[in-house]
This record gives C-alpha cells, structure tokens and sequence, in this order.
C-alpha cells in the first residue's frame, strides 16, 4: 500500500512554485517539479536539498509522459507571467498555454489523479467602473489587440477546455484557480511586477518609477495565502470539485503610488518618485493592467480559507527581502 503521496508542480522553480514546494513538502508529500528556468524565481538553497523532490530541467513538452506515473495531483503552474515578462512570447502564448495543459490532462487521466489548473485574474479584463470580481462574472476582452490581451484569452480557453472535458468525462477532477496580485518573498522584478522593482529602486536611491498617474488601484495578496488558498482546493470535499475559485485579498486595496510612498518611507530612502509612460520604457506591445479587486467570499465560505497579512505587512516582507544581506545591489 503506497504510504506517501506523489504530486507534480509544474513551474515548480518559480515564484509561486517555490512555495508550492515548500507547501507540500510541509504534508510530506514526494515532490516531482518540471521547470524550463525561463522564469525561475530566488529560492532557498534547501529546496535543492530535499530528498523527496525531483526536479526535470525542462520545457513540458519535451518530457514523455510514461516518466509520471502513481501521480496522486498536479498542480499546473507553469506559464509565462508578468506585464513584461509575457511580452517575448508574443504570438505564441496562446498555443503555450494550451498545448502544456492538454499535456497535463493527459498526465492526469493516465494516473487518474486530479489536476489544479492555474489560470489567472487577468481573465476578467478591462471595466470601466470598479468592480469586486465574482468567478461568474463576465469576462471582457479590450478592444486593442495586446499580448495581454492573449495572455488572458488563452487562459480563458484553457479554462472552458477543462470545464468541457470535466462534463464530458465524469471521473475527472479539476480545480481552476484565478489568483489575485500574488507577492511575497522570491518574487524577482523581471517580468514587471511592481513591489520587487519598487524595492530595489528605493534601496538603490534611484528613481521610483510609476506608470500612469499611480491612481490605479491593485490588491496585492501574500504569496503563502495563495499558496495555503491552492492547498486548500487540493483537499476538498467531493461536492467542491470541479470548480473555479478567486484567491485575493480585497481588504489589501491600494493604489500604485501609495505602495510607492509606502516602500520610499520604510526605506528611508532619497528616491524621487518618477511618472512616467510604460510604453516608453518596455514598448508599444506593453499594456498597463485595468484595475482587479477580488470578491473571494467563495473560497473563504465553502473552503474555510482565510488571508493573513495585510497590505503593509506584504510590502514590508518583500522591502526586508531585497535588504537583507544586501541582495539588492545584484539588480
């Protein structure tokens, strides 16, 4: 009789992934990572130490699927992130995310284990009025065709691909999680995400640069809180399957530029605080994300799931990070 469960994490070196790893090996599970290193995140040396995890230096796709097998989940993280990061994909994100979860279905259906897909809030698109997002709400697509724009349809599809086999196939599980805003410690600023950049901009004394008028509001949800959210679904009842669930934090609401005061000030740092067009900095494929606050009630009333940290804890944790020993000054 198998004693030890065995879980899959793609994108396992990432931001996300290395604390997925930590997670699950916290329950004492045996721990199979694939990883193409495009995007991986600074992680702790121990990862590398841990006797029940493998990690497969790869893309997806270049794995035969025979190698997993007695699987008992997937957790499908891998997928290009980030306003910046997503851009040199451009014309090809849709196919990726595709192609790599229809492996992940394959893999899941061969060991009969569940697959937890991880989608996006991005999906929700581009409103007009301030929104606390529902899963049943409607998704919008902007007018522009941008690489967001493809970044989130494919995600759209990857999700009514799942709910689609999940009709059609009654014994397979599926969880989709949209997270919301995701930071915390690891999280690297290529790739655009804000607090890291901010971080290391502070503690340089160089400028702070905001896009736009900063007014744009974000609710940025603590990395493990996502995590423990991811868990939680993993474990659920069997009336709780096959679903779509938010994971943010609405209570962590704040505008850019407030996260640029708040860090300049924990800092003490001289940097001038810069407005300045993203276009001009990463190009005219770039487009600034619309403003997604999260209604999470779903998560946190049918699954118990509660976030932790709030808005200047989560910026404090990610200051603390780029400061301690200097780590800053490699960026």
């Amino acid at each position: 009789m198998k004693n030890t469960k065995n879980v899959l994490i793609t994108g396992g070196l990432g931001f996300v992934g290395v604390h997925a790893i930590e997670k699950w090996n916290s329950e004492k599970w045996n721990i199979y990572v694939i990883d193409n290193m495009s995007s991986n995140a600074i992680h702790p040396e121990e990862i590398n130490n841990f006797d029940n995890v493998k990690i497969y230096d790869s893309s997806i796709l270049s794995l035969e699927k025979s190698k997993f097998n007695n699987l008992d989940l997937i957790v499908h993280l891998a997928s290009p992130v980030g306003p910046v990061g997503v851009l040199r994909h451009s014309g090809k994100i849709g196919s990726m995310i595709l192609n790599d979860l229809e492996w992940c279905v394959e893999v899941a259906k061969k060991n009969k284990c569940p697959l937890i897909f991880i989608s996006t809030s991005e999906i929700y698109g581009f409103r007009s009025t301030k929104t606390y997002l529902k899963e049943e709400d409607d998704k919008v697509l902007h007018g522009e065709f941008t690489v967001r724009n493809e970044y989130s349809a494919g995600k759209i599809l990857a999700e009514i691909m799942l709910t689609n086999i999940g009709r059609v196939d009654k014994d397979f599980k599926f969880q989709i999680i949209r997270p919301f805003n995701v930071t915390g410690r690891y999280q690297l600023p290529e790739g655009g995400f804000v607090l890291p950049r901010f971080a290391i901009q502070a503690l340089k004394e160089e400028d702070i640069s905001v896009y736009l008028d900063g007014e744009q509001k974000r609710a940025f949800t603590w990395v493990k809180d996502i995590v423990n959210g991811i868990y939680l679904t993993s474990i659920a009842g069997k009336d709780d399957w096959n679903e779509i669930w938010n994971i943010g934090n609405e209570q962590n609401e704040k505008s850019i530029k407030y996260m640029a005061e708040k860090i300049k000030d924990l800092t003490n740092s001289k940097s001038n605080i810069v407005f300045t067009d993203p276009k001009v900095l990463h190009g005219d494929l770039f487009a600034e994300a619309p403003e997604k606050i999260p209604n999470s009630e779903k998560i946190k009333s049918r699954l118990g799931w509660s976030p932790t940290k709030n808005a200047d804890e989560v910026i404090s944790e990610v200051v603390d990070f780029y400061r301690q020993d200097d780590l800053y000054k490699k960026f």
